[in-house]
């Protein structure tokens, strides 16, 4: 049997990348508000981190939305499940939160660049900057919606999988929080690696920031882990088939033990605490530490995804 094709294989790669990339993009949009809140306060379009989060969330979710549209079986059938929404449907409230949290995103990142969109309106289009001051009006609510929709869509990856009951390892109340965890730290490492590639300045307070957050976000996910293997585990029967399925020998085996664990995990936290402690804070540190931490969440969509579909209940 191949790694990548089983009987009761229903989802492929694609859903794996969309999965990653909505974690992505709320996770950049999470650190994007704290940066600007508990760090930068002053002049946020001015720091790398902040724009290359700006950047990186829409571009992210935007790509997400049209690979899991272009893999449905009927594409253009796809405007029917906002036009008919179904609020029991995970999906149809899936899709819901995306779209509103898009809205709100774009929303709020035209107010963290009205510096630029106000001098550019003023020649051009004056009646932009009655926006821009709606906006900044309604600043504290329009932040406080989009960090519960982004930990909303963070968590909301998880509870797609969650839902199928046919599958135990996916049917699992811990897998929302643990595609949660894992969002936030993808979308701190694209940050971090967008930041530094738009010349941000590696030793600077953003990047102290994230790292702060960044170690005991990793510290709770390994935790995390280890409780959503130890549930399949415990509960025995098929879930605890499908536990030893995914973690024996072979190829996802060597996926989480040596992609996942080391290369994910261990490593990131390790390059966090080595520059937290020595202060040497450099260009290859941070973007090789944020291009391990990145690989290690997307293995991770992709592992929860098919070996969670080797075994059946």
């Amino acid at each position: 049997m191949s790694a990548f094709h089983s009987e009761y294989l229903v989802w492929h790669w694609p859903i794996a990348f969309y999965l990653f990339l909505a974690g992505v993009s709320a996770g950049a949009m999470f650190f994007a508000v704290l940066l600007k809140h508990l760090c930068v306060k002053d002049s946020p379009h001015l720091s790398g981190y902040i724009r290359a989060a700006c950047l990186i969330a829409p571009v992210t979710v935007m790509a997400g939305l049209g690979i899991l549209v272009t893999d449905l079986t009927k594409p253009l059938e796809f405007w029917k499940i906002l036009v008919f929404y179904n609020p029991t449907s995970v999906m149809s409230v899936g899709v819901m939160i995306l779209l509103v949290y898009t809205v709100l995103m774009f929303m709020w990142i035209a107010l963290v660049m009205r510096p630029y969109i106000d001098e550019w309106s003023e020649m051009h289009l004056p009646w932009l900057q009655k926006i821009t001051q709606w906006l900044s009006n309604i600043e504290p609510t329009l932040t406080g919606i989009l960090v519960i929709l982004s930990l909303s869509l963070g968590a909301y990856t998880g509870f797609l999988l969650s839902a199928l009951p046919g599958y135990p390892m996916l049917n699992n109340p811990v897998l929302p929080i643990l595609f949660l965890l894992s969002g936030l730290s993808s979308g701190a490492a694209s940050s971090l690696l967008g930041g530094v590639l738009l010349h941000g300045n590696p030793d600077s307070r953003e990047v102290k920031f994230i790292h702060k957050i960044e170690i005991p976000l990793i510290l709770v996910e390994i935790v995390v882990i280890f409780t959503f293997f130890m549930g399949l585990v415990l509960t025995g029967g098929q879930s605890k088939i499908a536990a030893m399925n995914a973690l024996g020998f072979g190829f996802w085996g060597a996926v989480f033990w040596f992609g996942i664990l080391v290369i994910g995990l261990s490593v990131p936290l390790a390059m966090n605490l080595f520059m937290t402690a020595t202060a040497k804070r450099r260009w290859a540190y941070v973007a090789a530490t944020a291009s391990c931490s990145l690989l290690g969440v997307l293995m991770l969509r992709h592992f929860i995804l098919y070996t969670g579909q080797l075994t059946i209940a």
